[in-house]
């Protein structure tokens, strides 16, 4: 039995667009990538892959004015 690739559309309505995930620290767009029996589910960013932010993404990261 295989899991299901990320990029499957399952459940999700024909023609309807995908919502994007936005990073709060750095508003880049992230993904999620599905987790198994032994790994959690984790967001990650899609230019980097990983969960983190790059350094200088958040230098630049728009202030939220509190």
């Amino acid at each position: 039995m295989s899991a299901a690739h990320p990029d499957d559309r399952a459940g999700r309505e024909p023609g309807r667009p995908r919502i994007p995930l936005i990073c709060p620290r750095c508003g880049h767009e992230q993904r999620v990538v599905p987790g198994g029996p032994d790994r959690a589910v984790r967001v990650v960013h899609v230019a980097t892959g990983r969960e983190a932010c790059e350094p200088a993404d958040l230098a630049r990261a728009p202030d939220d004015g509190t």
